[in-house]
């Protein structure tokens, strides 16, 4: 069969117009990019309760399996094979983990919100007495360095002056007669009012939004658990379907090496946070603390933050204590230094391990920079993602080190300035 002699010319159109297309499409984007992020920032929020519900699946896979095998163990031999005993064996698992799930946050929440609901009346209640002292220690501080109160006074009084000015230019004016304050009250007070309604009632909308994108994440947490093995059953399929299968081989080994890192970096990391969060909460009761639920809970929040969590922390713990007593203030900051290494040293590679494989400077960096690009979920996720890109790279340099028959130890390339090539790869004479 004769070739048709305008194939290479079509390929070439073909080819021209594909890369014209591209070079349009990336002006248009370039000249259209804050229209382009909000059509993707409208589809998330969207799809938000299908992310949180994708989110909760993958915490609760762990749970599931469990459940699953525990279920199917005690399963008659003659059932096993029955695909509707295993799918409502699968449906109780599923049910077992939601409701483990959430008997797990009821005790957490019931264990932790009297206590730090307690701490903030207490707090509120204690504000008077602490501008009393305040004032107290204030007045102390001025006798006893008269160059200094000297110079506050000056500004008090320019201030008392600014006061008296803007009450006798706006206030009196508009008492003077009931008609002026009427209109003064409608023209002034009436917009905030209205303004403080309008915020209420946002803040209301909002509470109920949430509460539907959590009951619809709950939804399709459970189609995801259901359907996990089909998804990626599908998901593997299409992979199979684009590449080579040495190559689709690779890319599945990948994915479930991302899957590892990802859940074991994850679950560990809110199973440290909590432990944290309870050494915090009796040592802060056995050094009479005060606050020790409110002081626990920002500590263990913000712990699930690697190598910052502890100082972010403990720096609105540090300055609330410093209100009450600062000689506390300074030991509850060398107790945060105590844990924090307790933590960094002992407790966190016991529960983590090496999931991550990554370096101190590796985990600085992931956390600058997805933590500077996507505020506090970078902070949290950009270590294990950061992990995953660099197992991917590190395999990579690896299988061509091999190809070259070249070491693949990073000490082998330490100092060396002359060849690595060994000699018998270089086919030279071993005698």
């Amino acid at each position: 069969m004769d070739r048709d002699p305008r194939r290479p010319y079509l390929a070439m159109g073909l080819t021209a117009f594909c890369v014209l297309a591209g070079a349009l499409l990336l002006f248009f984007a370039l000249f259209h990019l804050s229209t382009i992020l909000g059509f993707f920032g409208r589809i998330a929020g969207i799809l938000r309760p299908i992310f949180m519900g994708m989110v909760l699946a993958f915490l609760l896979v762990p749970i599931h399996r469990r459940a699953l095998a525990i279920f199917s163990r005690r399963l008659p031999a003659g059932w096993q094979s029955s695909r509707r005993v295993r799918g409502l064996v699968n449906l109780a698992a599923i049910v077992c983990s939601l409701l483990l799930a959430g008997l797990l946050i009821y005790l957490l929440l019931a264990m932790v919100i009297p206590q730090v609901w307690q701490s903030i009346v207490d707090l509120v209640t204690a504000i008077p007495d602490y501008i009393t002292d305040f004032q107290s220690w204030l007045r102390t501080f001025l006798e006893d360095n008269p160059e200094i109160q000297a110079a506050v006074l000056s500004v008090y009084g320019s201030a008392a002056v600014s006061l008296e000015q803007w009450l006798n230019s706006d206030i009196l004016p508009n008492l003077e007669s009931v008609t002026t304050a009427l209109e003064w009250l409608r023209s002034d007070l009436l917009s905030n009012v209205t303004g403080v309604v309008s915020g209420v009632s946002t803040v209301v909308v909002a509470a109920l939004m949430l509460l539907k994108d959590v009951l619809i994440a709950i939804i399709v947490s459970v189609y995801v658990l259901a359907r996990k093995e089909k998804f990626a059953a599908q998901s593997k399929k299409i992979v199979y379907s684009l590449m080579r299968p040495d190559h689709a081989d690779q890319v599945v080994r990948e994915a479930r090496n991302a899957y590892r890192i990802m859940s074991g970096f994850i679950n560990g990391k809110i199973v440290d946070s909590l432990i944290i969060g309870i050494i915090c909460l009796a040592c802060c009761n056995l050094f009479h603390f005060p606050y020790p639920a409110l002081l626990s809970t920002i500590v263990g929040v913000t712990n699930v933050i690697p190598f910052f969590g502890p100082f972010i922390g403990a720096i609105p713990c540090i300055l609330l204590i410093f209100i009450i007593d600062p000689l506390q203030s300074l030991y509850f900051a060398l107790f945060i230094l105590a844990l924090q290494q307790f933590d960094g040293n002992i407790l966190g590679p016991k529960i983590l391990g090496d999931s991550t494989g990554l370096d101190s400077f590796w985990v600085l960096f992931s956390i600058l920079l997805f933590g500077g690009l996507f505020g506090f979920a970078g902070m949290v996720l950009g270590v294990p993602v950061f992990a995953m890109f660099y197992s991917a790279v590190s395999r990579i340099v690896r299988h061509n080190l091999r190809r070259r028959r070249l070491p693949e130890e990073t000490a082998a390339y330490l100092g060396k300035t002359g060849p690595v090539v060994p000699a018998e790869a270089d086919g030279g004479d071993t005698k």
